[in-house]
């Protein structure tokens, strides 16, 4: 009767795949939609790689009148030592520090010492004089 508009035979089998490709189809639409959405998601929550990076630090240290260049070394080694432990404290992600004390002497600056060492060494040894790199002239420049 309607064989010249529907030209197929429709029979319950056709009928079953067609719903199972449709449903097929909504199922893929519908993955399509949320892809973005997903893959934003993991975008987002995935965690960020972690770089490491290394400390720099510059400590100026003025004498005292009284004091001899001995004495204030061993104090820019203690205020050096603080340094280095403070900034592994702080952050993580620091795998290297540089300290540089910087000697103060009736206005004239002259770097003392330099600190550099890696947080497994710092660890493993956490003694300044032992990573400490002096400057020899720094007590003749700063008229001690």
């Amino acid at each position: 009767m309607f064989s010249w508009v529907f030209p197929q035979v429709f029979s319950v089998s056709h009928l079953l795949t067609s719903r199972r490709q449709r449903a097929i189809a909504a199922g893929v639409a519908l993955m399509m939609g949320f892809a973005p959405a997903i893959a934003t998601t993991l975008v987002l929550t995935t965690p960020q790689a972690a770089e490491a990076y290394t400390a720099r630090n510059s400590l100026f240290l003025s004498r005292n009148p009284s004091e001899n260049y001995d004495t204030f070394l061993r104090r820019s080694e203690a205020i050096a030592r603080a340094a280095v432990q403070r900034s592994f404290d702080a952050d993580l992600l620091i795998t290297e520090v540089i300290v540089t004390v910087v000697g103060e002497n009736q206005g004239i600056s002259i770097p003392i010492m330099d600190v550099q060492v890696t947080r497994n060494a710092w660890r493993d040894r956490p003694d300044v004089q032992y990573w400490a790199t002096y400057y020899e002239s720094a007590s003749a420049l700063l008229s001690f």
